[in-house]
């Protein structure tokens, strides 16, 4: 399981506030214990601040003087993705893609100049569909625009079947499931999601989030969106990881063990 670390999101106020005022000591020390956690990439999303591209332009170069991981660039407009992928050393990740006419029009040109991975959620210009028939088609869509892009499908596509409140409705979780299965099986992508949406509105919603990932895992989800400050959770992944067999000799897990990594 790939680790995107999404701590360093502007939507978080103490996050918002450190990029607000530089505060290069927060910002840094946050990439390093997500990195420290296991996350292969980091999130980064500076949509809330001041200037946007401004700032997507600090964080970059205050991230990349403490840790060599891949960001992965967080952002609607393309030239502020373009800001941060101009900057960025090596191979970034672009979050995001879609089949909206303005983002697919705006991001498609960025992910073949840079090279980078990309994240490709599963709606349009209608929004997010409710039934699984319809984002896989959309998913379809997608690995087409980016295969004529001439985008390594099998190796830098993550595709984000975007999971709905079960607050909402209590079979959104299945019908995500059913998304991971099908995407992987018929387009031969990876698939990706963030965990906290599933359990909007909902009380003790890490214990939901939690239990969705060890799911989402078993339903063959390569990467998640997540906190890899939590232990509970990176635990959770430790022991899935050993279940499905990807673990040879437990070495992960008795390595976790030894390191004090994790937690009941």
């Amino acid at each position: 399981m790939l680790i995107v670390g999404e701590k360093l999101n502007s939507t978080i106020p103490s996050v918002r506030e450190a990029i607000k005022t530089r505060n290069v000591e927060f910002v840094q020390d946050l990439a390093r214990r997500q990195v420290a956690g296991g996350a292969s990439y980091l999130d980064l999303n500076t949509a809330q601040g001041n200037n946007e591209l401004d700032d997507m332009e600090w964080a970059v170069k205050v991230l990349q003087e403490v840790v060599d991981v891949p960001l992965c660039i967080d952002a609607t407009d393309p030239e502020v993705i373009r800001a941060g992928l101009k900057l960025h050393r090596g191979k970034a990740m672009l979050n995001s893609i879609s089949m909206e006419t303005s983002r697919l029009n705006g991001m498609l040109p960025l992910i073949s100049e840079f090279s980078c991975a990309v994240v490709g959620l599963t709606l349009n210009d209608s929004g997010i569909p409710k039934t699984a028939e319809e984002r896989i088609a959309i998913a379809g869509q997608l690995v087409d625009e980016l295969r004529r892009a001439k985008v390594n499908i099998e190796e830098d596509v993550y595709i984000d079947p975007l999971v709905l409140p079960l607050a909402v409705n209590s079979e959104n979780g299945v019908i995500f499931f059913r998304c991971l299965e099908e995407i992987k099986k018929v387009y031969n992508v990876k698939t990706i999601s963030g965990l906290s949406n599933v359990s909007h509105d909902l009380p003790k919603r890490k214990i939901i989030n939690r239990y969705f990932l060890t799911a989402c895992m078993v339903n063959g989800m390569d990467a998640a969106i997540m906190d890899p400050t939590d232990c509970k959770l990176t635990t959770a992944i430790t022991a899935a990881n050993l279940l499905l067999g990807k673990d040879r000799f437990a070495r992960g897990y008795i390595k976790a063990f030894r390191g004090e990594a994790l937690e009941e």
